[in-house]
């Protein structure tokens, strides 16, 4: 009688759970328990019942003790996968599905759950094989499908992705996920129609913040107007949305809006004093426009708003610094604590500005003992190597083969051709806000990825001629920040293509997300004279008025592809009239 009251029992319990009455499933499980006694079937779904009641400390224990009473099960193994995973216990959480698919190897919601940890751990090949898996079992599974499309995107094979989400909605037209990575796909391809899958996106979900921001970022991108209201209207509604904040304020910005660019932040802080990350947006895109001072201020207001923080101050020390307020800096550099961690690479151009060499060769030191490979320190550091006459500077800026020039393999026709295409890619007004140039546009998104026969034309040219420069390299150095790579693949990481007119140029810069970076020419201003437009590598950064001269100066001509490490700073001289057409990428390693 009472085995049949405890299976009565355990199936209500299952029902509850079921229902989503957690609470209510807890108890009647905890009843089979004082009558009957442990059981895997018990303690799995109590396991399940804690975690979904998000107590996942009781969720292991229950897990724990199903396994060891039933050990060959797959699916416990499974379920406490997805348990270790959420906990961040990632090479656990791998083991136990392996384990469950050894059990059952046609377990495919193990493997389309362990394909979506490997992809988030980048081990991207072997989640697509788990996919391929799961799909050939399962053709019929859109889930697996989407996921898949996730990642040939992620891996940039965006023809496969495109046709993979397409697989997805076939079978479930209304899959969120699918539908905002169809939309990414076509707007990092250059295709038209970007705007119109991230329009089909909204129609399921309306008020989802990012697929807005996507909405506006492919109108911006095909040369639509709206783009601004369409984000403006969802940053109304949540005004704490900081990255909708920053992209509202660059696509402001670049409409040629001036000094009004940030008045949505200036609303949003108003309603919400205390909330200090909108406050370090707010700062931060004030002084990617070069407000340096009004950003300072800023950082200052918000100490006052939000409550002490240090990194508001070291914010505002950092911004009055590069105002020309050293004053003011020092006394906020001074106030923070020696020991806080990221305030080194900051403070570094504070004290080159003084002339503080000593001091600045020290915060460098512990920038690159903090994070060893930091592109911006490596920069400073061999700023201050020059500065002082430190003989390492040599091994690290002016080994042969590091700064190069290569002839594109393109003939002027095509390179008109390719000129001709890249135009009508540029589609704002101002200069992009947080960028290098002055007084020209810069396209959005990865040029490199979009499929215009003229795009691909001048990709593969460039391809061949970094293949070249690549091999030209000095030796492995596992020392150095550029040459320790020297025996991976290169592949390009970030590509895009800056028109400037009349007077243009680009301030002297790096790039902190790059091992190689570039400039390929093709258009020039027709009669320049005196350097006009030519790129210069090598030399210091702008508002630091150090006596450091470029290591290289370039001339630019038409089908000329210059490459330099991307720790070297670079920028371009003004020229008196014309155009300037160049496209740009950086380099990582496979």
């Amino acid at each position: 009688m009472r085995a049949i009251d405890v299976n009565s029992l355990f199936a209500r319990a299952q029902q509850s759970f079921g229902a989503g009455h957690v609470d209510r499933a807890r108890a009647e499980l905890l009843d089979v328990q004082r009558l009957a006694g442990a059981h895997p079937a018990v303690l799995h779904l109590l396991a399940l019942v804690e975690k979904r009641r998000r107590d996942l400390p009781a969720a292991r224990v229950a897990f724990e003790r199903a396994l060891a009473m039933a050990p060959r099960d797959p699916q416990i193994s499974s379920n406490f996968a997805n348990l270790l995973a959420e906990l961040g216990e990632q090479e656990s959480a791998l083991a136990c599905y392996g384990r469950a698919l050894e059990l059952a190897p046609h377990h495919h919601e193990a493997r389309y759950n362990r394909a979506l940890l490997l992809q988030k751990l980048g081990r991207l090949d072997d989640a697509l094989a788990d996919l391929d898996a799961v799909i050939a079992a399962q053709p019929g599974e859109a889930k697996a499908h989407s996921a898949r499309g996730s990642v040939l995107r992620a891996l940039r094979r965006l023809d496969e992705a495109a046709r993979a989400y397409d697989a997805a909605l076939a079978l479930d037209p209304k899959r969120v996920t699918a539908l905002h990575g169809r939309a990414r796909v076509a707007m990092e391809r250059g295709d038209p129609d970007g705007s119109d899958h991230y329009r089909r996106a909204l129609a399921v979900r309306p008020d989802d913040p990012e697929l807005s921001l996507g909405l506006a970022e492919a109108l911006e991108a095909e040369g639509r107007p709206g783009a601004a209201d369409v984000l403006g209207g969802v940053v109304a509604r949540h005004p704490t949305w900081t990255e909708g904040q920053e992209s509202l304020a660059r696509m402001r910005w670049e409409a040629g809006q001036g000094e009004s660019f940030t008045r949505d932040f200036e609303q949003a802080v108003k309603l919400h004093p205390r909330n200090r990350a909108l406050w370090l947006a707010y700062a931060s895109a004030l002084a990617a426009a070069g407000f340096s001072g009004r950003a300072a201020d800023v950082a200052a207001e918000a100490r006052t708003a939000s409550g002490e923080d240090p990194s508001l101050r070291l914010l505002e020390a950092m911004h009055a610094s590069e105002a020309g307020e050293l004053a003011r800096a020092d006394r906020l550099f001074d106030e923070l604590p020696r020991d806080m961690r990221g305030r080194s690479i900051l403070e570094i151009r504070h004290r080159v500005r003084t002339g503080d060499y000593p001091r600045a060769l020290a915060l460098a030191d512990q920038a690159l003992a903090e994070e060893p490979w930091d592109i911006g320190a490596w920069a400073m550091t061999g700023l201050l190597w020059r500065l002082t006459g430190d003989p390492r500077a040599e091994w690290l800026l002016l080994q042969p083969g590091l700064v190069s020039t290569r002839a594109l393999e393109l003939t002027p026709e095509q390179i008109d051709m390719i000129a001709h295409r890249l135009r009508g890619l540029h589609t704002t007004r101002a200069h992009p806000i947080g960028q290098s140039l002055r007084g020209g546009t810069q396209t959005r998104g990865r040029l490199f990825e979009r499929d215009e026969p003229e795009v691909v034309l001048l990709r593969d040219a460039i391809r061949a001629a970094v293949d070249r420069h690549w091999n030209d390299l000095p030796p492995t150095d596992p020392r150095h920040p550029l040459l320790r790579h020297r025996d991976r693949q290169p592949r390009f990481d970030g590509s895009w293509s800056v028109r400037l007119t009349g007077g243009g140029f680009h301030i002297s810069h790096i790039h902190p997300r790059g091992l190689l970076s570039s400039a390929c020419y093709l258009v020039v201003p027709k009669g320049a004279t005196e350097q006009e437009g030519w790129l210069e590598v090598g030399g210091r950064p702008d508002a630091l008025p150090v006596p450091i001269e470029p290591i290289r100066r370039i001339e630019p001509t038409p089908g000329r592809l210059a490459l330099f490490p991307s720790y070297m700073f670079h920028g371009t001289r003004p020229f008196s009239a014309g155009e300037r057409l160049t496209a740009a990428f950086d380099i990582s390693v496979s």
